[in-house]
C-alpha cells in the first residue's frame, strides 16, 4: 500500500482511515513489534489530527511495509530479532501522533538573567516528551525522530504555540516586571518551510503577543542545508518583528564572513567555551557581537566564578544550573511572583537563590 493524497473533507479522512484499519488487521510475518496494531490503533486519532499528520503517518506506513517484505524476502538477513533499542526507535516513531494528541509533549523554562542586575528578563522554552510507558525520553533522541518521520513541523508549531501563550500569560499576570521574552528552538528543516512565518503571524495573533517578545534560536549547522530558503524564512520572520539567536555559536560549521548577511539579534556562547574556560574565545565572541551590535547570552553558567568572568568580559545575559534548572511553567511562575524576581547568594549555604 502506497500513500496517496488526503483531502480535507472529514470523510474522506474517515473512509481512509477504515481502508487503512482494514488493511493492517493482520499482523505482518517475521517483523518482532507490532505494526500492524500500532498504526491501526491510531489511525482513529490521526484524522482528527488532520491531513497533514494523516499523511507523515501514511509514509512512515509504507516505510515499515517495505522494511516487512524486505524481511519476508531475505530472512536470512533480517530475521534476526531485533534489539531493544531498534524496538523502543520503532515504538517512538509510531507514538508520536498520540503524544501530540495526547499532550505528552510539554516545555520547561529555564531563566536568562541578566548580568549586571541579576533580574530575569525572560526564559528559554525547552522541550520535553513524558512517554506513558518509556518514561521521559531524551530531547536529542524525540527531536531526531521528529525531524525523520515529519512530526517536526507540527511538532514545532505547537511548542511555539504554547510557548507565546505562556509568556502572555505571564505578561498580563506580572505587568510590574520588564517585558519578558521567550525564546524556542527551531530545526533545520523547519527553516526549510517557507508556511512557518504563516503559521508564527497567526499564532502571534491568537495569542496576542509582541512580536518582539519571541525570540527563535537556529543553530550554524542548520543554515548549511537549503540556505537560500533558510535565509528566506529568516528575513521574513525579522520583518515580522521575531528576535532571532544563532545558538551554540562557534562550535559548528562556522562563516564568521558571511555572519553579517544573518538577521540576527544575539550570539549564544556555547557551554563548552564556558566549561573548558576559554575566555579567550569567549571574549571574542563577545567583541565580534559588540562590532555587528548584536546581544551576548553565555549558556550552562554552574560556578560564580564563570560568572563573574563573563561579567569582566562584558557579556550581558546568562543562563544555567547556577540560577535555576528548567522549570515547569508553575514553578517559572511562582519565581516571577517575587517583587523583583532576582537572584542574591544565600550566605549560608553559597547558593543563588530568588529573593523578593
Amino acid at each position: 500500500m502506497k500513500p496517496t493524497s488526503v483531502g480535507d473533507s472529514p470523510s474522506q479522512l474517515e473512509d481512509l482511515s477504515a481502508l487503512v484499519r482494514h488493511e493492517l488487521r493482520h499482523p505482518v510475518a517475521h517483523l518482532q513489534v507490532a505494526i500492524s496494531m500500532l498504526m491501526a490503533g491510531r489511525f482513529g486519532q490521526l484524522t482528527r489530527e488532520g491531513s497533514q499528520v494523516l499523511g507523515i503517518a501514511l509514509e512512515n506506513m509504507d516505510r515499515l511495509m517495505r522494511l516487512a517484505r524486505a524481511m519476508e524476502a531475505q530472512p536470512h538477513i533480517l530475521h534476526a530479532t531485533l534489539s531493544a533499542d531498534q524496538i523502543k526507535v520503532l515504538q517512538l516513531q509510531q507514538d508520536f501522533s498520540t503524544g501530540l494528541s495526547q499532550g505528552q509533549f510539554y516545555l520547561v523554562y529555564q531563566p536568562i538573567i541578566a548580568i549586571d542586575t541579576l533580574t530575569i528578563v525572560g526564559f528559554e522554552a525547552l522541550a520535553r516528551w513524558q512517554h506513558p510507558q518509556q518514561g521521559s525520553i531524551a530531547p536529542a533522541m524525540f527531536i531526531s525522530l521528529a525531524e525523520e518521520n515529519g512530526f517536526i513541523h507540527p511538532l514545532g508549531i505547537r511548542l511555539i504555540e504554547a510557548a507565546c501563550h505562556q509568556l502572555r500569560d505571564w505578561q498580563q499576570q506580572f505587568p510590574q516586571l520588564v517585558p519578558l521574552t521567550v525564546s524556542v528552538n527551531i530545526s533545520a528543516l523547519q527553516l526549510s518551510d517557507l508556511e512557518l512565518v504563516t503559521r508564527i503571524k497567526q499564532i502571534l495573533h491568537s495569542s496576542q503577543l509582541d512580536p518582539h517578545s519571541l525570540k527563535l534560536e537556529i543553530t550554524e549547522s542548520a543554515l548549511i542545508d537549503n540556505r537560500k530558503v533558510a535565509l528566506e524564512v529568516l528575513q521574513a520572520l525579522k520583518q515580522l518583528g521575531v528576535q532571532l539567536y544563532l545558538d551554540d555559536f562557534g562550535t559548528g560549521y562556522s562563516a564568521l564572513a558571511r555572519l553579517q548577511e544573518l538577521p540576527l539579534d544575539t550570539l549564544k556562547i556555547d557551554r563548552s567555551f564556558i566549561a573548558s574556560q576559554n575566555w579567550v574565545i569567549s571574549e571574542a565572541i563577545v567583541a565580534l557581537a559588540a562590532k555587528l551590535g548584536l546581544n551576548v547570552i553565555a549558556e550552562g553558567i554552574e560556578t560564580e566564578d564563570e560568572m563573574n568572568a563573563l561579567r569582566q568580559i562584558g557579556c550581558q545575559y546568562m543562563q544555567g544550573f547556577l540560577f535555576s534548572e528548567p522549570l515547569s511553567a508553575a514553578a517559572a511562575s511562582t519565581l516571577l511572583g517575587n517583587t523583583e524576581p532576582r537572584f542574591n547568594r544565600a550566605a549560608t549555604q553559597g547558593l543563588w537563590v530568588p529573593v523578593a
